[in-house]
């Protein structure tokens, strides 16, 4: 890895925590700090970010597992950090995410959704992101998602 890529990978990681720090301390009694996410890893060479989500009793839906939304808030939160290193000081919100659903995941199970970026343009980026169940191992969600570039300074 030369130096450049070892100063990004260090700066991705710098960003993944810190949006950690946002979501689990100064949003704690909103939607993103219950979901108690954590850091799972990130990789700048593959262009990857993963957090873990655990699955708590709140979250479930009548059959007792993992609410699809609250999945799809659990993709959405992990490719929204990864779409934001990527524009930089842009503001990137999301325009769609396309989720396939496969496995439910079980209340006590914790979840390890991996994002990747695709394409990474000036107006608009591509993720892709799998979901995985961190006990089994298994795929339980597969996700397409597009955001939007917005240079906030220029179009404020």
């Amino acid at each position: 890895m030369s130096a450049k890529e070892m100063d990004m990978q260090a700066k991705l990681e710098e960003h993944a925590r810190k949006t950690l720090h946002e979501n689990n301390n100064l949003q704690h009694d909103q939607i993103n700090g219950m979901m108690r996410s954590e850091y799972h890893y990130c990789s700048y060479e593959n262009g990857e970010l993963s957090y873990s989500f655990p699955v708590q009793e709140w979250q479930a839906n009548r059959a007792g597992m993992m609410h699809g939304g609250i999945m799809c808030t659990a993709i959405d939160m992990t490719v929204a950090a990864l779409a934001r290193f990527y524009a930089g000081e842009d503001y990137a919100p999301t325009i769609s995410l396309d989720v396939k659903f496969i496995r439910p995941a079980k209340v006590g199970d914790v979840i390890n959704v991996k994002a990747q970026i695709v394409s990474d343009g000036r107006r608009i980026s591509h993720l892709v992101a799998t979901v995985e169940s961190q006990e089994t191992g298994k795929l339980l969600a597969s996700a397409a998602s597009v955001y939007m570039n917005i240079n906030t300074a220029r179009e404020h």
